[in-house]
């Protein structure tokens, strides 16, 4: 195995691990502030120090053909911005516990994609993974539909979760497009890009919601987890992901997508302090058994 593919799956693994992260940090952060608002801010912060990177390698160019101006469009607004105002939408309903589960589905959507978009090959185990994949989620729910339970389910937790689901296919369409600008889009470019599309997106709506928040109650702690969210999971999340992706097949970087409820799931019980579920550890393993199909299917 060369160096240049063991430094990809390095970056793949950091990345999702932050993108992760964001599970519970935007859980928090929807907690304290307007979602438009407190995104916006994120993304300024992460420009701020994107741009002055990319003004320093002056050998990078700047300009991109239409062809991947369009394809970096899609990649923020499908894999940015719907994606964090369906996951924090969806967090506002959803426990992150169960939240972290439901992006467990990533792997399994992003090979599903990259079979229709990449023309990669479709393979019994990758089948069987999607269905595994599929039963985890749904087991989330069953002991609820079957067994009588003294803790009243959240109100809206379906439609979170949906929200949710929705999140993961954008994260999914992500990969697949950043897959298709990998070879004449670098990855810090790339990652500029995105982001100063997706803050486009976000400041109209955030304007409004300026409007009526009182920004005497930012915290220290509310400030943290904002520079937290535009440092680690915006542009070094991001950077790393594109680097990562550009040196692997799709199929391999769904595998390591799977880092992504791991981190979700135990950065939630650590610093959320949800209550533990053996629900949660059912649904995982579903999940997983069906990570590991697609895994061996994409060796």
């Amino acid at each position: 195995m060369n160096r240049s593919r063991i430094f990809a799956y390095f970056e793949l693994a950091i990345a999702a691990i932050l993108i992760g992260s964001s599970v519970v940090a935007g859980k928090m952060t929807t907690m304290q502030m307007p979602i438009f608002l407190s995104q916006s801010m994120s993304l300024s912060v992460a420009l701020l120090l994107l741009i002055p990177l990319l003004l320093r390698k002056r050998s990078v160019l700047i300009m991109v053909g239409k062809k991947d101006l369009l394809f970096l469009l899609l990649q923020a607004f499908l894999g940015m911005f719907m994606f964090r105002v369906l996951m924090l939408y969806g967090l506002r309903f959803a426990p992150a516990t169960e939240a972290g589960i439901v992006t467990s589905l990533t792997p399994a959507i992003v090979a599903f994609l990259s079979v229709i978009f990449l023309k990669e090959l479709v393979t019994a185990r990758l089948k069987i993974g999607i269905i595994c994949s599929l039963l985890g989620v749904l087991s989330l729910q069953l002991p609820g539909w079957l067994l009588p339970s003294s803790e009243s389910r959240p109100q809206g937790l379906y439609i979170g979760l949906l929200l949710i689901l929705g999140a993961v296919i954008g994260e999914a369409m992500l990969t697949i497009l950043r897959k298709m600008t990998a070879s004449s889009v670098s990855s810090l470019l790339g990652t500029t890009y995105v982001t100063f599309f997706s803050f486009l997106m976000f400041l109209p709506f955030s304007f409004a919601e300026a409007l009526t928040y009182d920004f005497g109650e930012l915290s220290f702690g509310d400030i943290g987890l904002l520079l937290y969210y535009g440092i680690f999971v915006t542009a070094l999340a991001y950077i790393l992901w594109f680097r990562g992706v550009a040196k692997v097949p799709a199929g391999t970087a769904a595998v390591y997508t799977s880092c992504i409820p791991v981190s979700a799931l135990l950065l939630s019980y650590v610093v959320l302090h949800e209550p533990f579920s053996w629900a949660h550890v059912a649904g995982a393993a579903f999940v997983f058994w069906g990570i590991w199909q697609v895994s061996r299917s994409t060796k």
